[in-house]
């Protein structure tokens, strides 16, 4: 089955344009004219919540090139900025969020492009709520290498925002545990590194300016109009580190007044001769399969038997079992184990809370193989350095665990995403969990398959932190199951390609199907012990879907030997006692070699 359309259409571009050269460590060479602008690809318009404008409509994916220096222009941000065909930085964008960290869709128009002899340059403008604040966004590109990029937003009403201005985006690839120079507003330069293991806070603040060197291509920032400071964005799998402004330690939201306009500058140089310098991936392994654990919360039972190996099913103040969803519960389990996450109510003792679940799940039948009980209050972020939630902590919730659950493995770690496990590393237990959602920070699809490029981060930090302790992995999808950073998850109504909801188009599509056993095959690389691909029903559901059969086929390979050959997100295959799972990333497909009906 292959995916719709418009949505095959930026996928194959993406791969056949991007990915070959990506995975090598550079991006395509583009010929030598000074302007490329290829065709226009049909997008869907990004609508967020009730929202009745259209936004992004009709927008290009364009490609230029002038003298050496080539950038793609999507969705109003820039993209892949790259020197002699090798890439310098990831993004450039001007998003503005709200009060809850989600990004408020533009009313925008399309782009001014004006050229001229080793020039190009760019313009837009551009609205968000009903013209509460208006942009203008503005790009000069040089020859020499040199981009520039002012922007101004101006308050119509008195407007408040967590975020509003430039982020940048830098690669990995030929950054990760390289040198930099940051360069403070008093014009102070400070000596650092990009970290090779996940950094859980900013690894740089105060930052005006920023110089580095990626694969021999020296780089050169420039930022004015606000202080900014850089995070690790691997903590939710996006492939990148973003320097963005203003400084968290600000206080939140950030208001800017009726008739106010901020003006904000960032200028890039680009300079030196490439050199490729990446470490060639080994592209075969052989690897034990991680056990597939399917999602289950009351709403989300399924009307038939369980797809995967296990099911991980959570007990929370908004997931409450009865008798009767706990019988439906054994019904679909079959002879499938249950895992089992209890989140603590606030207010409420860890042993009550977790001697009554042992009490109910002893009632009707069901025993837990793995155990793992969590405060309410962790299911929402915090910085490394707190303040941390009052009440019960996680390790007194492990202890409670361990004593009404006498014969499970008890874990400890997070529910929500690495973020918050890297943040606040747990002590003791049996096992070590964590979830993620590839649309934390971007929705559209390039974005979401570069997390594939992160995840072995993750796994590597993760392990990192685990020590001697086995991963165990919680939802890894698409969609996100909790928004730890605001006040809710994000509707969708519309079915767009939007951040922070649990509501993702693709999560019908064979996309979510690839998505899933590309990250069951960089798990296995990775030595995880089990992970969790799919809800059972639901929004984020495997029932009904393409993305079922595909866990069914994984779970079958679980605990067997397997040969592994590619690298996600290009083509994959996983071979194991005569079944083949195989991915061709230009149609985002699994085909099922082997496996019984």
């Amino acid at each position: 089955m292959a995916i719709p359309a418009p949505a095959n259409m930026v996928l194959q571009n993406f791969i056949t344009v991007f990915l070959p050269s990506w995975r090598a460590g550079q991006i395509t060479t583009w010929p030598t004219h000074q302007l490329i602008i290829p065709v226009e690809h049909p997008r869907k318009p990004f609508i967020r919540q009730d929202s009745k404008k259209r936004t992004h409509q009709g927008m290009k994916d364009e490609i230029f090139q002038v003298g050496e220096l080539t950038y793609r222009l999507q969705d109003g941000c820039l993209r892949s900025l790259s020197w002699k065909g090798f890439e310098a930085v990831r993004g450039l964008s001007a998003a503005i969020r709200d009060t809850a960290w989600g990004t408020l869709p533009e009313d925008a128009m399309p782009w001014h492009h004006e050229t001229g002899p080793g020039r190009a340059s760019h313009v837009r403008t551009f609205a968000v709520q009903d013209g509460a604040v208006t942009g203008k966004l503005r790009i000069a590109a040089h020859a020499n290498g040199r981009l520039e990029a002012d922007l101004s937003l101006t308050a119509h009403t008195e407007f408040r925002t967590n975020r509003a201005g430039f982020c940048l985006l830098h690669p990995l690839r030929g950054v990760v545990g390289q040198p930099f120079t940051a360069t403070s507003p008093d014009g102070t330069d400070q000596n650092l590194m990009f970290p090779e293991r996940i950094s859980p806070g900013q690894p740089a603040l105060n930052l005006a300016g920023l110089r580095h060197t990626v694969q021999g291509v020296d780089v050169d920032i420039a930022m004015e109009g606000e202080v900014f400071e850089m995070e690790d964005q691997r903590n939710w799998s996006d492939a990148s580190f973003k320097t963005y402004c203003r400084p968290l330690s600000k206080p939140l939201p950030q208001v800017i007044a009726a008739g106010e306009t901020i003006h904000q500058r960032v200028v890039i140089q680009l300079s030196g001769d490439p050199v490729d310098s990446t470490t060639p991936v080994d592209e075969q392994s052989t690897v034990t399969m991680p056990e597939v654990l399917i999602a289950v919360e009351p709403d989300w039972l399924p009307a038939g038997p369980l797809h995967g190996n296990a099911a991980l099913v959570r007990w929370a103040p908004d997931a409450a079992w009865t008798a009767a969803t706990l019988a439906r519960l054994g019904t679909a389990l079959g002879h499938r184990p249950l895992d089992l996450e209890i989140v603590i109510p606030e207010g409420s003792h860890p042993e009550d809370v977790v001697d009554g679940v042992a009490a109910d799940l002893a009632e009707a039948g069901l025993t837990a193989r793995h155990v793992i009980a969590l405060p309410a209050a962790y299911l929402q972020s915090h910085q490394p350095t707190g303040p941390w939630p009052d009440g019960p902590t996680p390790e007194q919730a492990r202890d409670a665990a361990r004593a009404a659950f006498p014969h499970a493995r008890i874990g400890t770690g997070m529910l929500t995403n690495f973020t918050e496990l890297n943040r606040r590393p747990p002590d003791g237990g049996d096992y070590i969990t964590h979830a993620n959602s590839a649309i934390v920070h971007a929705a559209d699809d390039g974005s979401v398959l570069e997390t594939l490029e992160a995840i072995p981060d993750v796994c590597a930090s993760a392990a990192a932190i685990a020590g001697d302790r086995p991963l165990r992995l919680g939802l890894m999808a698409i969609g996100m199951r909790s928004n730890p950073y605001g006040v809710g998850l994000v509707p969708n109504p519309g079915g767009a390609r939007i951040t922070m909801t649990d509501s993702d188009p693709r999560q019908s599509a064979p996309f979510a199907a690839a998505y899933a056993t590309a990250v069951c095959a960089l798990a296995a690389r990775a030595g995880i012990e089990a992970v969790t691909l799919a809800a059972a029903a639901g929004p984020l559901g495997a029932e009904g879907r393409p993305i079922g059969r595909t866990i069914d086929a994984l779970a079958a390979l679980a605990g067997q030997k397997a040969r592994i050959t590619g690298t996600p997100p290009g083509p994959l295959r996983i071979e194991a006692s005569g079944d083949v799972i195989s991915l061709d990333a230009a149609d985002a497909a699994p085909k099922l070699e082997g496996f019984s009906p």
